[in-house]
């Protein structure tokens, strides 16, 4: 039995009650503070999404390469990409993090997050696999299995090894996160994990794929940001 896709929003009353002395005295607080420490070289800073260099994969000779559309000429398509915009350092405290890129069926839910590929069937969507939401280990593609949980079949997912939540890349759902923010995120289907996993914008740019920092709020938890 495979593990039906939902389309229902999961979603929770934000947090609410924070007054105007707090909103007032937080930027005041944080003009006396001194300017953080740069560790990360601007001069490596990129908003492309590279290719990691990884052995055995459909992409191991594009390591560094920027990604592009023509690169995922199938569905589930998936590349670990490399992104490091220069402001990663102040909002995450990263220099790089590693992206899931991958082609996959359009559906409803994705619409300004990806970039359509031929007639419009399929997106780029790129998904935060650099930290799961629960316990901060890396989610990794998975084409089938079955389920350690609801020993159900599967196909086409993201599992995290370390407690086995599984997310559903082309079920994204609006989430509340643990600080109350809403979140774009590939739906959790089972498991520990408290919500989906973020997605993170993509574009194109003069021929290749770039990550966007719009939405940076939605990757701000196990420790960054």
């Amino acid at each position: 039995m495979e593990i039906t896709r939902r389309g229902f929003l999961q979603g929770a009353i934000g947090l609410a009650g924070a007054g105007m002395t707090g909103a007032l005295t937080v930027p005041a607080l944080k003009s006396l503070l001194p300017p953080p420490i740069t560790r990360c070289n601007k001069d490596d800073a990129h908003d492309t999404l590279t290719f990691k260099s990884e052995g055995g994969k459909w992409y191991e000779n594009k390591g560094n390469e920027v990604a592009t559309v023509a690169d995922f000429e199938n569905i589930w398509d998936v590349a670990i990409v490399n992104w490091g915009p220069e402001n990663l350092e102040e909002e995450l405290g990263a220099c790089e993090i590693q992206l899931a890129l991958a082609r996959v069926p359009t559906e409803t839910g994705m619409e300004g997050l990806g970039v359509s590929v031929g007639d419009g069937s399929s997106m780029l969507m790129a998904y935060h696999t650099y930290k799961c939401p629960h316990l901060c280990c890396k989610p990794v593609y998975t084409e089938q299995g079955t389920s350690a949980i609801s020993g159900k079949d599967y196909e086409n997912m993201f599992l995290c090894p370390c407690h086995l939540s599984l997310f559903d890349p082309i079920s994204i759902i609006k989430n509340i996160d643990e600080q109350g923010r809403e979140v774009m995120a590939a739906e959790l289907l089972e498991g520990p994990a408290p919500y989906g996993l973020p997605v993170v914008p993509v574009a194109e740019q003069n021929g290749g794929l770039i990550g966007l920092t719009t939405e940076i709020e939605w990757l701000k938890y196990c420790g960054q940001g």
